[in-house]
């Protein structure tokens, strides 16, 4: 079994990383929904990387009993491509790297690599927030808080919500729940699928624009992974 991600579980992780963005500071917390949404993709527009811890934790009457894992992150985006790097540190070592056309996953524990491509469908819901190119309401609507799912923002943590229902039909992804803090940064991914499986990523230690984007060696290195010999690679 593995620990924490399945192969489509890991898609639907890296569709919510690219969520792990910067807004530009709003006033107050009475934002509309699609005035957080316009002010994510102006502040993310400007971003060249970021870098970020996380906790995380999935669950649901069909996924059994609570899975959680911790590790870090890191993304880029280049010229001609969208890299990313998600990295499970507990509780066992597994690798996710994609580069918008293909989806690499390591698992130690099962001694297998997965190698498979992104589908469309997840794709544009994987860069829509990454490139900034088009609006959220290209590809969500954008919903008001889900308190009666999530309960109300905190005052005293100052984070309020944001509500995103994806557009197409083909996607796992059912809703997805944004905890913005006062400063605009995105502390909290809750995702539902069809399921009901839920997963709560909580974010930490983040960084903006931490790589040289210049060092292309350096690039390659930080998104490349080369598995221990004898691991099965599996290409679907």
């Amino acid at each position: 079994m593995i620990s924490l991600l399945d192969k489509q579980g890991a898609i639907r992780m890296l569709a919510l990383v690219v969520l792990l963005v910067l807004g530009s500071p709003f006033s107050g917390f009475t934002a509309s929904p699609e005035s957080l949404a316009e002010q994510i993709r102006d502040r993310y527009a400007a971003i060249d990387s970021i870098s970020f811890t996380f906790s995380q934790t999935t669950g649901g009457q069909i996924a059994g009993r609570p899975r959680t894992g911790k590790g870090n992150a890191l993304f880029a985006k280049t010229g001609d491509k969208q890299l990313m790097r998600w990295n499970y540190l507990v509780p066992d070592p597994q690798v996710v790297i994609s580069d918008g056309t293909t989806i690499s996953m390591y698992f130690e524990k099962l001694n297998q690599m997965i190698i498979t491509s992104v589908d469309k469908a997840q794709a544009d819901i994987l860069f829509s927030f990454f490139t900034a190119e088009e609006p959220l309401n290209a590809h969500f609507a954008l919903l008001p808080p889900d308190t009666k799912t999530d309960g109300s923002p905190d005052p005293q943590a100052h984070l309020e919500m944001l509500h995103l229902q994806p557009l197409d039909s083909d996607t796992q992804i059912k809703s997805i729940i944004l905890w913005i803090d006062e400063s605009a940064l995105i502390r909290r991914i809750i995702l539902f699928d069809y399921f009901d499986t839920k997963t709560t990523i909580n974010v930490a230690n983040i960084e903006i624009n931490p790589l040289d984007l210049s060092d292309r060696q350096n690039l390659d290195g930080r998104f490349t992974f080369t598995p221990p010999e004898g691991t099965e690679i599996i290409r679907q």
